[in-house]
């Protein structure tokens, strides 16, 4: 009976020892759910075949790299033996991999070939990149499936390499280069990549596709709102593949076939948060739920433009962009991209010389952000605001400036900007006695409170850009005035 009722001092060790073991993976798997992992960054090719690039991307700060793996580079010609595809590109991934343990990747699977094309797509408009293969009905894992059972050789083969992976990239772009359907019609590629990926490694993570600024402008003309394009889409391509997924008898039981919701986000810096909105808006009417939400390529042309702008403007770019992401409840930001081979890299060409903005990303975005919660939008508007039926082109939406609160590890930081023209004179609400001011190139200055406030002066925008300050345009110049792209110079405010 004392044996039942009294531990051994050996056995009470061991329960003690099992608890404290359970207690430090508990803090790890905290310390690991807490990390810095919203900075990640896309690559292409460069990424496998130059040493030096995935050193680059940890050191700028990335936790994560985007880059294709796709069926078009995997099988260029038929053949079905997987053994005999050319997996060239992952092994050397796998490589890096070892090198690299700290960096995770997220790969993309899709893209075309005309050998593999479903006959149905050969004379719709388009590049041969955006052929969708046939076989698509087929069981996801069988030979005559091109698509479903590349996608399970490929997870099969590497799940040791990567654990998330992205069904295609921009299937919605207007022009057709990577995939030659709707939304309706890439319902069966979309499910084929998820319940294939999910039988080869049960606990990956699939996105859906990532969707361009046509879903968006899509959404707005179906629905009748203002749309910031001159040449909207009938239809979304999200809104048009939940139409049909919805009528799948198996979808919420196979989490509608996506785990993460998918988005791209270019040079309009409230973009990523209306974006979002709207995304988030189709979940929640169609699925019941809001999934969460990576935006896997943002960035912006910095050598002026229609959609561009400074050098200056691009690291404000950096940073008012991950305020609005905060604000949609963003969790991945994947900038577009290490080099300057599409001219929105952090460095000039190939690797080259640093370009103004790493410095931002780095020293400013990544050391100073990385970790932090959104407390609150203390003032401003929710972007534009495209769901209020706001347009960018009509600025009655902005507020003067914006300000959002942030917290990590028990620092407070702040960030504001102006959004129009006009300078803007605030004050912010102090709980120290002074704090550290940041610009957007890291420099540093101590700025004392007064009677409870820091004085803040914030320059306006000089941005002048968007579809009406193109010349020429009388659609463009119909739609309002030009617009702020990107709001005023960026200012941080560290409160330890």
């Amino acid at each position: 009976m004392v044996r039942h009722k009294m531990l051994s001092t050996l056995t009470r060790g061991i329960i003690l020892a099992q608890i404290m073991t359970a207690i430090i993976c508990l803090q790890a798997a905290v310390a690991k759910d807490s990390s810095p992992s919203t900075f990640a960054m896309c690559s292409n090719g460069q990424f496998v075949d130059n040493p030096l690039h995935s050193q680059a991307m940890i050191d700028a700060g990335a936790t994560m790299c985007r880059l294709d793996a796709s069926f078009r580079q995997t099988r260029p010609k038929p053949g079905g033996n997987p053994n005999s595809w050319d997996w060239s590109s992952f092994e050397k991934l796998r490589q890096i991999k070892k090198q690299h343990p700290s960096l995770d990747y997220l790969l993309i699977l899709g893209y075309g070939t005309k050998w593999a094309a479903d006959p149905r797509f050969l004379s719709s408009p388009g590049s041969d990149t955006g052929l969708p293969q046939t076989g698509i009905n087929e069981p996801v894992t069988s030979p005559e499936n091109l698509y479903g059972n590349y996608v399970y050789e490929a997870v099969s083969r590497y799940k040791d390499v990567c654990h998330v992976w992205e069904s295609w990239n921009e299937p919605d772009l207007p022009d057709h280069t990577f995939f030659r359907g709707n939304g309706h019609d890439f319902f069966p590629y979309q499910r084929a990549c998820y319940l294939a990926a999910k039988k080869a490694d049960p606990n990956c993570t699939v996105l859906f596709a990532g969707l361009c600024f046509a879903n968006i402008e899509g959404y707005l003309k179906s629905h009748n709102l203002k749309c910031p394009g001159l040449t909207p889409p009938p239809t979304s391509f999200f809104e048009d593949y939940l139409k049909e997924c919805v009528k799948d008898p198996n979808a919420k039981a196979n989490n509608f076939y996506f785990d993460v919701m998918n988005q791209h986000s270019y040079s309009r810096a409230t973009d990523l948060y209306d974006y979002v909105s709207v995304d988030q808006a189709l979940m929640k009417d169609y699925l019941k739920e809001a999934k969460p939400v990576w935006v896997t390529e943002m960035g912006w042309p910095d050598t002026g433009g229609t959609f561009g702008g400074t050098a200056d403007e691009y690291g404000d770019y950096e940073l008012q962009t991950y305020a609005w992401a905060q604000l949609s409840g963003v969790q991945k930001l994947f900038h577009f991209q290490l080099d300057n081979s599409n001219g929105l890299g952090l460095y000039s060409g190939m690797l080259g010389a640093p370009k103004p903005v790493l410095k931002v990303y780095r020293d400013v975005l990544v050391k100073e952000l990385s970790g932090a919660r959104l407390v609150a939008q203390l003032h401003g508007n929710e972007g534009v605001g495209f769901l209020k039926n706001n347009s960018p082109y009509q600025p009655t939406w902005a507020t003067g400036y914006d300000l959002f609160e942030f917290t990590r590890n028990g620092t407070r930081l702040l960030m504001c900007f102006t959004d129009g023209l006009r300078d803007a004179y605030i004050k912010v609400p102090a709980k120290k006695a002074a704090a550290t001011v940041i610009d957007r190139f890291g420099t540093r200055t101590t700025l004392s409170a007064i009677n409870g406030f820091y004085n803040i002066h914030l320059p306006g925008s000089k941005n002048n850009a968007g579809w009406p300050s193109m010349a020429n345009c009388p659609k463009g110049k119909a739609l309002g005035v030009p617009e702020h792209l990107v709001g005023g110079s960026t200012v941080l405010i560290i409160e330890k």
